[in-house]
């Protein structure tokens, strides 16, 4: 065998190492991100309460992961606004705060309307058509029996509507609009566990956008958003006020 074919046999051995590794990197993506669906899920279905301490050896006995793993994922859900981290007390889930959660809820109205605006400049209508396609699976899911499924199909949907609009910046800041949507959302289901209201306020929404007045389309985000957290926010308050 030549210099030349030694080399690239050579080559060819290293190659097996380099898959080796990338397989190993990919399997604690993996696992890593394993850990991270398992406490939306479990913050979600009401098993993690906002304020709620996140016991880490708990997570890795019971999905079977290591503590680096774990404390990746853990470090992760920190930095996206999921969990908090306290000093000498390790991490708790982050709570509902009236005041931040109207905060949330104005700042996201600004947002969608930036997304919104962009998708209905589009003049080909590739977005809108991306839109629908988008609000189509929302209705397929929005209605199921599991509280779960109908949490990920409303965070899937406005995901979508930035997700439309094609805007680099808006996807680079969602992680952390998820993370306080996911908070909100989860105490909002186990509160008002209205599946018809909450279609019906989207559904208004997809018709104000469909229609391309920027003035309705205002309207029904101020309703859909600001009105549903004042609503939330007076019901947080009064739990509060009882405890």
């Amino acid at each position: 065998m030549g210099s030349r074919d030694a080399g690239v046999a050579k080559e060819g051995r290293g190659s097996k190492s380099d898959r080796g590794a990338g397989r190993q990197s990919a399997s604690n993506t993996e696992r890593r991100q394993r850990v991270i669906d398992e406490i939306k899920r479990r913050i979600v279905l009401g098993e993690l309460a906002p304020g709620q301490r996140i016991i880490e050896a708990e997570l890795t006995s019971s999905l079977e992961v290591s503590r680096p793993t774990a404390r990746e994922a853990l470090n992760q859900m920190a930095r996206d606004g999921f969990l908090i981290q306290e000093a000498y007390r390790g991490l708790r889930v982050a709570n509902i705060e009236v005041d931040s959660m109207l905060e949330i809820a104005r700042v996201r109205v600004a947002l969608d309307t930036e997304a919104i605006d962009e998708i209905l400049d589009d003049a080909t209508g590739e977005r809108l058509e991306r839109l629908e396609e988008i609000w189509k699976r929302f209705e397929s899911e929005s209605s199921a029996a599991d509280p779960l499924a109908v949490h990920e199909a409303h965070v899937r949907f406005h995901r979508g509507i930035w997700e439309a609009a094609d805007n680099y910046l808006l996807m680079r800041i969602w992680p952390v609009v998820e993370a306080q949507m996911t908070i909100i959302l989860a105490y909002d289901q186990f509160t008002r566990r209205d599946s018809v209201r909450a279609h019906a306020i989207h559904a208004a929404l997809m018709r104000a956008i469909r229609s391309g007045d920027r003035a309705r389309i205002r309207t029904a985000l101020d309703v859909h958003t600001m009105d549903s957290a004042q609503e939330l926010a007076l019901l947080v308050s009064g739990s509060i006020g009882r405890d």
